[in-house]
């Protein structure tokens, strides 16, 4: 039997609010919630922004306290996380929101824990996989996988090809991603965590290191390539 805990914010965050209501949805036991707190981080600031405004409706602690889920404040890589984490018996990890998980977090889980990417890994890991798949004219996909110490390696569960259409944006791409990300969690819990069905997965070969985020000066020459990549992969 699976026992979920999933790695989230402790502020307003609508992917974690999907995820919890997926799961809850498909009845699959969450042992716990935790919640970390925003940090402020140095990265270059996007130049595209989503088109489709989506807030939340719950703080992740009232939506958790609606379902009954134990719900936790904690930094994801602490003692406290390991002391809750076998405190809850929680044996699978689902991050809808996190910073990069320390060895220590992901071994004590018994089958491990799965995170969903915007891009094909290895060749789209790290942040920005959509802008990385335009600067490398591959492909966009979801990949789903089992993380290891590595950024965006591990081993694949799902890999999904996202369809582009000639009118695309790029943010339109990616609000695409966000919601098959929410699709392949539903196929996760369908295929594998309801039925208490093992976990079938790929290693993910040819990994040599993550794409760094990409500075603001290389998203303008990705952008301005957008239109001629995008009609290298229209949907027929």
């Amino acid at each position: 039997m699976f026992r979920v805990v999933i790695f989230g914010y402790n502020f307003p965050h609508i992917k974690s609010e999907d995820f919890i209501n997926i799961l809850k949805k498909n009845r699959i036991k969450v042992s716990a919630y935790i919640g970390a707190d925003y940090v402020k981080l140095n990265l270059p600031k996007k130049i595209y922004k989503k088109k489709i405004s989506k807030k939340p409706i719950f703080h992740p602690k009232e939506l958790c306290k609606i379902y009954n889920i134990p719900f936790f404040k904690s930094v994801h890589n602490s003692s406290n996380t390991i002391k809750i984490i076998k405190k809850t018996r929680a044996n699978l990890g689902i991050i809808s929101g996190a910073r990069i998980l320390d060895s220590n977090i992901i071994k004590i889980l018994k089958y491990g824990v799965v995170n969903f990417h915007p891009g094909k890994i290895p060749e789209a890991s790290g942040l920005d996989g959509l802008m990385w798949s335009v600067k490398k004219n591959i492909k966009p996909y979801v990949t789903t996988h089992l993380i290891n110490e590595k950024i965006d390696s591990g081993k694949r569960i799902f890999q999904r090809e996202v369809k582009v259409y000639m009118n695309d944006e790029i943010e339109d791409i990616i609000s695409r991603m966000n919601l098959i990300e929410l699709e392949e969690l539903e196929k996760l819990c369908k295929i594998y965590l309801f039925k208490g069905v093992e976990i079938s997965s790929k290693t993910i070969l040819k990994y040599k290191s993550f794409n760094k985020p990409m500075k603001k000066s290389l998203q303008i020459k990705v952008l301005s390539k957008f239109n001629s990549w995008k009609k290298n992969f229209l949907c027929k």
